[in-house]
Protein backbone atom coordinates (compact mmCIF):
# COMPACT_ATOMS: atom_id res chain seq x y z
CA UNK A 1 0.00 0.00 0.00
CA UNK A 2 1.35 3.26 -1.07
CA UNK A 3 1.09 6.54 1.13
CA UNK A 4 -0.89 8.54 0.61
CA UNK A 5 -0.31 12.55 0.05
CA UNK A 6 -2.21 15.89 1.02
CA UNK A 7 -3.32 16.17 -3.12
CA UNK A 8 -4.60 12.89 -2.90
CA UNK A 9 -6.23 13.57 0.43
CA UNK A 10 -7.77 16.50 -0.85
CA UNK A 11 -9.03 15.20 -3.85
CA UNK A 12 -11.05 12.50 -2.48
CA UNK A 13 -12.57 14.63 0.27
CA UNK A 14 -15.39 16.70 -2.01
CA UNK A 15 -16.54 20.00 -0.45
CA UNK A 16 -20.09 20.30 -0.85
CA UNK A 17 -20.42 23.96 -0.93
CA UNK A 18 -23.48 26.38 -0.78
CA UNK A 19 -24.07 27.84 -4.41
CA UNK A 20 -21.99 30.79 -5.59
CA UNK A 21 -23.76 33.72 -4.49
CA UNK A 22 -25.01 32.21 -1.12
CA UNK A 23 -24.48 34.71 2.09
CA UNK A 24 -23.08 31.97 4.14
CA UNK A 25 -20.45 30.85 0.82
CA UNK A 26 -17.59 33.09 2.09
CA UNK A 27 -17.29 31.55 5.44
CA UNK A 28 -17.41 27.91 3.98
CA UNK A 29 -14.37 28.69 1.60
CA UNK A 30 -12.88 30.29 4.72
CA UNK A 31 -13.36 27.11 6.78
CA UNK A 32 -12.51 24.84 3.00
CA UNK A 33 -9.06 27.05 2.86
CA UNK A 34 -8.25 26.29 6.51
CA UNK A 35 -8.75 22.94 6.02
CA UNK A 36 -6.35 22.29 2.40
CA UNK A 37 -3.54 24.01 4.73
CA UNK A 38 -3.49 22.11 7.89
CA UNK A 39 -3.87 18.57 5.08
CA UNK A 40 -0.80 20.32 4.09
CA UNK A 41 1.04 21.45 7.39
CA UNK A 42 0.73 17.77 7.71
CA UNK A 43 2.27 16.72 4.79
CA UNK A 44 5.65 19.15 5.29
CA UNK A 45 5.52 18.61 8.83
CA UNK A 46 5.07 22.72 9.61
CA UNK A 47 1.89 21.91 11.74
CA UNK A 48 3.58 22.36 15.16
CA UNK A 49 5.05 25.28 13.96
CA UNK A 50 1.66 26.48 12.89
CA UNK A 51 0.31 25.43 15.96
CA UNK A 52 2.37 26.84 18.36
CA UNK A 53 2.00 29.98 16.63
CA UNK A 54 -1.63 30.38 18.20
CA UNK A 55 -1.86 27.83 21.42
CA UNK A 56 1.22 25.42 23.00
CA UNK A 57 0.94 22.53 22.26
CA UNK A 58 1.05 19.62 24.94
CA UNK A 59 3.57 16.81 24.81
CA UNK A 60 0.63 14.69 23.59
CA UNK A 61 -0.20 17.04 20.92
CA UNK A 62 3.56 17.31 20.14
CA UNK A 63 4.09 13.40 19.96
CA UNK A 64 0.87 13.08 17.81
CA UNK A 65 1.96 15.58 15.59
CA UNK A 66 5.41 14.04 14.25
CA UNK A 67 2.97 10.30 13.81
CA UNK A 68 0.18 12.37 11.79
CA UNK A 69 0.42 11.60 7.85
CA UNK A 70 -2.13 12.61 5.72
CA UNK A 71 -3.62 9.17 5.48
CA UNK A 72 -4.48 9.83 9.23
CA UNK A 73 -7.05 11.98 7.71
CA UNK A 74 -8.66 10.39 5.05
CA UNK A 75 -8.88 7.74 7.70
CA UNK A 76 -11.00 9.87 10.40
CA UNK A 77 -13.32 10.83 7.51
CA UNK A 78 -13.29 7.31 6.14
CA UNK A 79 -12.09 4.67 8.09
CA UNK A 80 -9.35 4.01 5.55
CA UNK A 81 -6.11 5.84 5.11
CA UNK A 82 -5.91 5.22 1.05
CA UNK A 83 -9.03 4.72 -1.41
CA UNK A 84 -10.15 1.41 -1.74
CA UNK A 85 -9.51 -0.09 -5.38
CA UNK A 86 -13.57 -0.38 -6.17
CA UNK A 87 -13.58 3.71 -5.23
CA UNK A 88 -15.87 4.85 -2.06
CA UNK A 89 -19.01 4.09 -1.62
CA UNK A 90 -20.05 6.96 -1.42
CA UNK A 91 -17.51 8.95 -2.38
CA UNK A 92 -15.76 11.25 0.48
CA UNK A 93 -17.28 14.49 1.09
CA UNK A 94 -16.62 17.59 3.50
CA UNK A 95 -19.72 18.90 5.02
CA UNK A 96 -19.81 22.55 5.84
CA UNK A 97 -22.41 22.74 9.15
CA UNK A 98 -23.45 26.39 10.07
CA UNK A 99 -23.98 25.86 13.75
CA UNK A 100 -22.10 27.95 16.64
CA UNK A 101 -22.25 25.78 19.54
CA UNK A 102 -19.18 23.37 17.52
CA UNK A 103 -15.91 23.96 16.44
CA UNK A 104 -13.99 20.43 16.81
CA UNK A 105 -14.80 18.54 13.14
CA UNK A 106 -16.45 15.39 13.15
CA UNK A 107 -16.59 12.79 10.94
CA UNK A 108 -19.20 9.95 9.98
CA UNK A 109 -17.02 7.37 8.44
CA UNK A 110 -20.02 4.97 6.82
CA UNK A 111 -21.00 7.96 5.02
CA UNK A 112 -17.42 8.95 4.57
CA UNK A 113 -18.74 12.46 5.70
CA UNK A 114 -16.13 15.33 7.46
CA UNK A 115 -18.61 17.23 9.23
CA UNK A 116 -16.47 21.26 9.47
CA UNK A 117 -18.29 23.60 11.34
CA UNK A 118 -19.04 27.20 10.15
CA UNK A 119 -18.82 29.91 12.53
CA UNK A 120 -16.55 32.74 14.45
CA UNK A 121 -14.76 30.41 16.53
CA UNK A 122 -13.82 27.94 13.63
CA UNK A 123 -13.19 31.42 11.26
CA UNK A 124 -10.84 33.10 13.65
CA UNK A 125 -9.69 31.12 16.36
CA UNK A 126 -7.13 28.47 16.18
CA UNK A 127 -8.24 25.77 13.63
CA UNK A 128 -5.63 23.50 13.24
CA UNK A 129 -5.86 23.03 16.98
CA UNK A 130 -9.43 21.81 16.47
CA UNK A 131 -8.40 19.53 13.54
CA UNK A 132 -5.65 18.28 15.47
CA UNK A 133 -7.91 17.40 18.08
CA UNK A 134 -10.68 16.35 16.13
CA UNK A 135 -8.24 13.22 14.63
CA UNK A 136 -6.61 12.69 18.06
CA UNK A 137 -10.10 12.04 19.67
CA UNK A 138 -10.77 9.97 16.33
CA UNK A 139 -8.77 6.91 17.56
CA UNK A 140 -7.00 6.86 14.04
CA UNK A 141 -3.91 6.68 15.36
CA UNK A 142 -4.15 3.33 16.88
CA UNK A 143 -5.44 2.07 13.45
CA UNK A 144 -2.90 3.68 11.40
Amino acid sequence: MHKIGAQEVLLHLKPLLLPVGHQRRPNEEIVLSKIVEFVHSVEDKTLLEIITDTTNATEEEQNAIAKLTPGHILMFATGTPSAPVTGFNPKPSIKFVHDETKFIPSAHTCGNVLYAYVNQKTISGPFHHYMLTALMNGGVFSKL
